[in-house]
């Protein structure tokens, strides 16, 4: 997926709201992930920044979020006014870009039942 793919707002079953922009930022609006796994995500109206991973070659095939980045697999998403260590949670995109699922870490691709699906503009 490439930024352009991205940007917009995203929902989910349950309620949940993401809206990304251009910029790498993005707000969202009632997220309920299951405390037990990830802790401090805000549940109400949040914002922050946001970036692909990408491969830093590194051995072990180590990655990182890259703001310079154009597009990627997995999106990583920073809360403002979240302590570092909370609520850090990715983005995996799935079913060809048409999904995002929620993830708390690399390894492993949707380990929350939250999906996301983009909303398509009104085109009338």
């Amino acid at each position: 997926m490439d930024i352009s793919g991205l940007a917009g707002e995203w929902t989910s079953g349950s309620g949940a709201s993401l809206v990304f922009t251009a910029d790498h930022t993005f707000q969202s609006q009632g997220l309920r992930l299951d405390p037990s796994l990830v802790r401090g995500c805000p549940s109400g109206a949040a914002g922050g920044s946001w970036a692909f991973f990408v491969d830093e070659g590194a051995p072990g095939g180590l990655v990182g979020m890259d703001r310079k980045a154009q597009s990627g697999e997995t999106v990583g998403v920073t809360f403002r006014d979240i302590p570092q260590g909370d609520c850090g949670i990715t983005l995996s995109v799935i079913r060809d870009g048409s999904v995002l699922c929620v993830s708390m870490d690399l390894d492993q691709v949707c380990s929350f039942k939250e999906r996301f699906t983009r909303v398509e503009e009104n085109r009338g």
